[in-house]
């Protein structure tokens, strides 16, 4: 039986996806079509979304469309073309899963399936997928309260596959589209230790709002987004209206590597500080030991060897050596500092 869903500790889950870890990884980006079409559209999008940082290739070969109508996909011959894109460009693969066949079938292709929001409770797919070893997507239904949304997943852990990935896609309001509720996205990061996704894509009336709404996920937390590209969107053969062409998701990558890099170094420097925090006390330990066998605080032999240390790691791997000694330096001085006053309190 896989881990619940409400959190009962700290740990997060990270959903490991070819090279690609959601929940650990600085907010990837799936992108790709709504649904292959043609083996020259998927290879195009494929080339496209890699150049500018595309973390994964998706798309649909059996859509889900509003319409008995609406484009059916390319079935078997699609999912062949859609991995050897993915394969060629380097890039983890996902495709829709509507019915059991579809898992026995192409779960083992791919590196990744998804849960349509028209399956949001189907049950006995969830409990097959949850079988398999594969990561999986799960939108959340139209009309679904986070609880609904919350119990679906807990239909995939229940059966031992805890690789679960959440995805936000919008909601039924009073608009014509569904309204992306990046509430949820922020309630759920509490609630749950699974990844969370905003899918922008199918909760925009207009193209150009995808861009904004891609980059206020981020700002609320979500642990990466999917974006629907494709060469022409107007002529696309499934939901035209919700696809950005190869400019614009070009422009979107720009926007949001700034942000991106920035959230990556904040990360760093949170960590750099937390382990500052831990070599001091490690260091108080060792002043502490040197007291009471009266030691002197100082050992500039064990201070030159690590220096030595420190030069050779940065020489090794390409930073300034000379940088590397001066921060060592200001760091064993605030240790000795540190030791010192230990030493002051324990006599007072």
């Amino acid at each position: 039986m896989g881990r619940k869903i409400d959190r009962t500790s700290e740990a997060n889950t990270v959903v490991a996806v070819g090279p690609v870890r959601f929940g650990a990884d600085h907010f990837p980006v799936i992108a790709g079509p709504c649904a292959v079409e043609s083996e020259s559209q998927i290879n195009a999008i494929a080339d496209a979304i890699v150049q500018v940082g595309a973390s994964a290739l998706r798309a649909a070969v059996v859509p889900t469309g509003a319409s008995a109508y609406s484009f059916g996909g390319r079935g078997a011959e699609g999912i062949t073309w859609l991995v050897e894109a993915g394969k060629r460009v380097g890039l983890p693969v996902i495709t829709q899963v509507n019915e059991p066949q579809h898992v026995e079938d192409w779960a083992p292709l791919v590196d990744m399936v998804e849960i349509g929001s028209s399956n949001m409770q189907n049950f006995e797919l969830l409990r097959i997928v949850g079988q398999s070893e594969v990561p999986v997507l799960l939108k959340r239904a139209s009309s679904a309260t986070i609880d609904e949304w919350l119990w679906a997943a807990e239909y995939v852990l229940a059966e031992g596959n805890d690789q679960v990935v959440l995805v936000e896609r919008g909601i039924r309001t009073f608009g014509e589209s569904p309204t992306l509720d990046l509430t949820s996205v922020a309630m759920v990061k509490e609630r749950s230790h699974l990844p969370v996704l905003a899918l922008p894509s199918h909760a925009v009336a207009s193209r150009s709002l995808v861009s904004k709404l891609t980059l206020a996920a981020h700002g609320v937390g979500a642990d990466g987004v999917i974006v629907e590209v494709h060469p022409e969107p107007d002529a696309a053969l499934a939901n035209p209206e919700n696809q950005i062409d190869f400019a614009e998701f070009a422009g979107l990558m720009h926007e949001l590597g700034v942000t991106r890099l920035r959230t990556g170094i904040d990360a760093i420097d949170y960590e750099l500080v937390d382990l500052l925090a831990r070599r001091q006390r490690l260091a108080l330990e060792i002043g502490q030991v040197k007291a009471e066998r009266g030691a002197p605080v100082r050992s500039p032999d064990r201070e030159a060897e690590l220096l030595e240390r420190v030069r050779t790691q940065a020489e090794t791997i390409g930073y300034d050596e000379d940088i590397v000694q001066e921060i060592y330096g200001l760091i064993l001085e605030a240790s000795r500092r540190a030791q010192e006053r230990q030493r002051n309190e324990r006599l007072t």
